[in-house]
């Protein structure tokens, strides 16, 4: 794959995972009121601090949203942790090819 592709697929999903966590945070907002602040009220700009933020990570990667029974909110988290994964494996793929 060449460099500039890597680099566009790396910024899609960046993208995707910014795209997809403000959703979560909507929806747990919205639909989850208790358990988004329990998590210390999350937010995507960081205006709440990077505590919530973290207990956001830490409770989506335990797979705790699945206790929620909600399909839609369970797909997203599904799909951060995808996105999340490709990010880690496809950086320094990226990183090797510039040099």
């Amino acid at each position: 794959m060449s460099n500039g592709l890597m680099f566009y697929a790396f910024m899609a999903v960046v993208g995707f995972s910014f795209a997809n966590g403000a959703w979560i945070l909507h929806r747990l907002q919205a639909a989850h009121h208790a358990t988004w602040v329990g998590l210390g009220q999350p937010t995507a700009t960081l205006s709440s601090g990077v505590r919530p933020r973290l207990a956001l990570v830490r409770y989506i990667w335990s797979l705790r949203f699945r206790m929620l029974g909600d399909p839609q909110l369970s797909l997203a988290c599904w799909a951060a942790i995808i996105a999340e994964i490709l990010i880690i494996a496809i950086f320094p793929l990226l990183l090797v090819g510039l040099m």
